[in-house]
Order: C-alpha cells, then structure tokens, then sequence
C-alpha cells in the first residue's frame, strides 16, 4: 500500500480551490480519494489519501497534479 501524505499548512490556504478542484475532477481516482485529497489540501484531518493498487498510475497522476498545485506532499509505503 502506497500512502501519500498531504500535510497542511498555511500557504495551501492561498490555492485556488476551483483551480484545485478541477485538478483533482480530472484524476482516475475514486470519488472518495478525490475528496480525501481536496480535504487534506485545506483542513487538518484528513491528512492524506492511501493507494491499495499496485499500479503506480494513479499515485503519478496525483503527484503530478499536486506539483502542479505547488502542495507539499510524500510518499510512503506501508
């Protein structure tokens, strides 16, 4: 399991949230990780978004988009 985590802080408050949200609508993610992940950009819980697949795909999009986004971010495994 891939785990990224999203930690908050201040400058995400800066993000344009329909900016933010329409990166996020783009990912071939769940609908639940979609809201995990636009949660986890602007407030404290939840504070990132877990991958139980083993295809990297979905991981490199998120990350991708989040660079895009300038949010911090990291990878773990579990």
């Amino acid at each position: 399991m891939l785990y990224i985590e999203i930690p908050y802080i201040d400058e995400n408050n800066r993000i344009d949230r329909t900016s933010a949200q329409n990166e996020i609508q783009m990912l071939e993610i769940s609908d639940e990780e979609k809201a995990n992940v636009f949660d986890a950009i602007y407030h404290r819980k939840p504070n990132g978004v877990g991958f139980d697949s083993k295809d990297l795909k979905e991981v490199m999009l998120l990350e991708t988009a989040l660079l895009r986004l300038g949010v911090p971010f990291r990878r773990i495994k579990e």
